[in-house]
């Protein structure tokens, strides 16, 4: 849980803490499903956290979007079908309207109070996204949407919160069947996996439940200074596609601020304690 002290404001997560200096807190509401707080940081601009634990900031949200999204959409040679499942801030989904080869994003999250949050304190995130005809706004719980789906999707991504009550059916080995069902025979999913430090249960049981399902399962890192450790996971599920080997040559993206060909490559280098951690 999150709380504030005078000038800090304050994430405790297991037996670690992380605290942001901050001038004021800019906003604090209960949604149907969680708690939604905004902080403006002395340095890192505004922070949002919900139910206490930090969910992105102004100064570093580039890194966990550009790998989210683009790792596995520069891994298929032909996205064209996105699914984004969460991801309320907008921020995976700005990545992927990138990719210009890119014909339809459904956008399904189930907290739209954290959307309409994120257009007033954090304008970049959301930049562009309604006025995209591509972009379709789907406010709802994405576990039953994907169970309604059925060989439609490239690629889907799901940017959810820690697996609690909200989120914990993101990391069960029914929404992975559900998802394989509705990807396209060549189709990838990639997915926020938590902390190889404080969390490395939970990736082992993630990589295992994929193993069963998918051809392709594969584990890469990204280092986030809001996460604790700062060092983070994705799960990468494929039915067909090596993510090591970068197929997408149409989106000719200019320019981004973490991703590049040499990191994508990279990230799928894994420290030896991950390595024995999920094998």
């Amino acid at each position: 849980m999150g709380k504030m002290t005078g000038k800090w404001c304050t994430e405790v997560y297991k037996d670690t803490a992380l605290s942001f200096k901050i001038k004021k807190k800019l906003y604090g509401k209960r949604s149907k499903y969680q708690m939604v707080e905004i902080y403006e940081t002395e340095k890192h601009g505004n922070l949002m956290a919900l139910d206490g634990c930090y969910m992105v900031s102004t100064a570093e949200e580039f890194v966990y979007h550009d790998m989210l999204a683009h790792v596995p959409l520069f891994s298929h040679p032909n996205p064209e079908n996105i699914l984004v499942i969460g991801g309320g801030d907008g921020g995976t989904v700005r990545e992927v309207m990138k990719h210009k080869g890119v014909k339809s994003i459904d956008f399904v999250e189930i907290d739209e109070d954290v959307y309409t949050t994120s257009k007033k304190y954090f304008p970049a995130l959301v930049k562009g996204l309604e006025q995209d005809k591509r972009v379709h706004f789907l406010f709802g719980d994405g576990i039953k949407f994907v169970k309604d789906s059925k060989d439609k999707y490239d690629v889907i991504l799901v940017d959810g919160t820690d697996p609690s009550d909200i989120a914990g059916g993101l990391f069960s080995s029914d929404f992975f069947k559900d998802v394989h069902n509705a990807l396209k025979e060549d189709g990838i999913m990639v997915m926020q996996s938590e902390d190889p430090w404080f969390d490395s249960d939970i990736i082992k049981n993630v990589q295992d439940r994929l193993k069963k399902l998918f051809l392709q399962v594969h584990l890469y890192l990204a280092f986030i200074p809001i996460y604790p450790s700062g060092m983070w996971s994705f799960s990468y599920a494929s039915k067909k596609h090596d993510p090591r080997v970068i197929k997408n040559k149409k989106s000719k993206i200019a320019k981004f601020k973490y991703y590049s060909e040499e990191v994508h490559k990279a990230a799928f280098a894994l420290p030896q304690f991950v390595k024995d951690a999920i094998k």
